[in-house]
Order: C-alpha cells, then structure tokens, then sequence
C-alpha cells in the first residue's frame, strides 16, 4: 500500500535557508509557527447504495466480474488437479491418489463456498449456520473431516517433477530419461488452462485481481465508517455478554473438535449484531467503493486479465469433457 510522503521541496527549501546565514535563519525561525504541514491523507472514496443486509450471497464485489465464479473455480480446481495427474502417469511418477469426487449436491454446494469471495469475508453471517455450527466450519451431512482420510506427501523426486525443480533447487528437465515439462506437471497444468491463481488468472497472490481484493479489505477496515460501525456492533455483543471489537477476533474455542453450547450462543449473538446494526452492508458498501476506484486506476491490467480469464472459460469447457477428468 502507498503512503504519501512529507513534501520534498519543504524539505529543500529548509537547507536553502539555513545555507543563507544567521539573518535568514532568525527569520526562519520566527516564521516557523507557520512551516507547512502534512498533506492530509487523502479522503475515503464516496459511497454508493449501502445495502440493508447480513446476509451475503446475493452480494457481488466489483474486482468478482474478473474473477472466475465459485462453481467455474471449483471446476478449474477438479481438472488442474486431473490434468497434473495425467502428466505425472505419463512420467511414471507415483502420486497420491485423488480425493473422492464431489458428486453429492450438497457437498459440493459446501465445496463451492471455498471459492465464494464474500463467504466469511466479514465473520459468520448467516443465522442458520450459527444455530448448528457455531463459529466452526460446516461439513456435508454433518460429519467432520477425518484426519486419516489426508494423503500422504509426494516423495521428493514426485516434488521435483510436480515443480520441475530438483533438490537443490536446479530446473529438473528429465526423470528416468523422459522430458519435464518445465515448470513440471504443475507448469503444464497452468499453461493448459491458463490460470494459475485459485480464482482465474490475475488471482495468484502477485496477481492483480488479488492485489486489488486484498488492498480493498485491508483499506475497508481502517475506514472510519467500517470502524464505527464495527463499534456499534461491540457495543452491541457488549450488551449480550461477549467481548470483541471486531468481527474479525478469534474465537478460540473455533479450534476445539465440535462447537460448544456457549460458542452458539455467541455466534447467535454475532449475526444478530451484525443485522442490528448493519455492519455487513456498510462495509459491503465501504470495500466496493475502494474497488470502484482501484479498478478505475488498473482498467489497462484488468482487459488483459478480462481475456486470460475467457481463454481459461474456453479451456475449462473443452475439458470438462475430455480423458483428463477422473470420475469416481
């Protein structure tokens, strides 16, 4: 993030006094109450309709229009995964195998929320999964994840041909006599769908998109209209019996295996804060704004990354139905 800077001619125009003598500086001095000061920082960007919600999925964030949609990155997850696979079997490189297909709707509707910009980008928000879950993250048909159902790591020559670089950090070109792809099968898999970010392309994190979503939050929370509501709302779960200043504080009991009763109670408590006071619309509201103006600034970054990511579309469509897809 940049941050101005006191004025470089203030500064010149100091030495050039101080340089002319006594006379000069005595006068310098008697005139210093009125030395320039500071620029102001600059003013917050002005705020169009502010939502009346708690609730986020009917919201959209600007930087989203260049960005794949959650079921798109989810799929682009599913066959970069599929596409590294087939090139580690055509190198004879063990790999582990892949996790279940996420077939079931409701999983996978679970699924998709990993790639929704707004799920918990502003704390828990929705009331139903406080009742059931508390802070925790849900899981389909109520099961938590099994610790023993995680693959094992690759050994360190199935690393050095997923990267293409070896052990001490060298390019690896070939394994057993056959080519490495450079960047290896993960350098392929990019290449082929045209993305390397999570989200589409400009989403890795020296990505601009990223840049722009991050730049946006971290903005949106020092914003004195985010932080006043954000006092609103602690006044409010003050009232009920819990203390956080932000929506953002840990929840340490988040950590344990399964949400306690009081852990419910207090993310209750939070979602009917955040709707008491709207705090999710105002810094809905607030981000955006700061997006508006970051991509009004990128426009020529952002129509390069407007084509990557219809090339990365195109690529998802042709194989979604090809011999890269593994089905279960």
């Amino acid at each position: 993030m940049a941050y101005l800077s006191a004025p470089v001619d203030a500064r010149r125009a100091r030495r050039a006094a101080l340089a002319g003598g006594a006379l000069l500086l005595a006068a310098l001095t008697a005139c210093s109450s009125s030395s320039p000061k500071p620029p102001e920082p600059p003013e917050p960007p002005a705020l169009g309709a502010v939502p009346r919600t708690v609730g986020v999925e009917h919201l959209r964030l600007p930087v989203e229009r260049y960005m794949l949609s959650p079921h798109q990155a989810l799929t682009l997850d599913e066959a970069s995964d599929a596409a590294v696979r087939a090139c580690m079997r055509r190198l004879s490189v063990p790999y582990p195998p892949p996790a279940r297909s996420v077939a079931d709707p409701a999983e996978r509707r679970q699924a998709v929320n990993g790639y929704t910009v707004l799920y918990r980008r502003y704390g828990l928000t929705d009331a139903a999964e406080a009742r059931t879950w508390g802070y925790h993250a849900p899981t389909a048909a109520g099961r938590s994840p099994s610790k023993s159902a995680q693959p094992k790591p690759p050994s360190s020559a199935a690393r050095g041909v997923l990267t293409g670089v070896d052990t001490s950090g060298a390019p690896l070109t070939a394994h057993r006599g056959r080519p490495v792809p450079r960047g290896g099968c993960l350098g392929e898999a990019e290449r082929l769908l045209g993305a390397a970010g999570p989200q589409g392309p400009g989403t890795d994190p020296e990505g601009i998109v990223a840049r722009i979503k991050a730049d946006s939050f971290e903005r949106s929370m020092a914003d004195p209209r985010v932080r006043k509501v954000f006092s609103a709302w602690s006044a409010c779960m003050r009232s009920r019996g819990f203390e956080m200043s932000t929506p953002m504080d840990e929840v340490p009991s988040a950590n344990a295996e399964r949400p306690s009763r009081e852990e419910i109670a207090q993310a209750r408590a939070d979602v009917a804060c955040k709707e008491r006071t709207n705090l999710v619309g105002v810094w809905f509201a607030v981000e955006s704004a700061y997006q508006k103006a970051a991509i009004e600034e990128h426009g020529t970054e952002l129509e390069k990354v407007t084509t990557a990511r219809e090339k990365t579309v195109r690529a998802l469509d042709r194989l979604t139905h090809s011999s890269f897809r593994e089905r279960s």
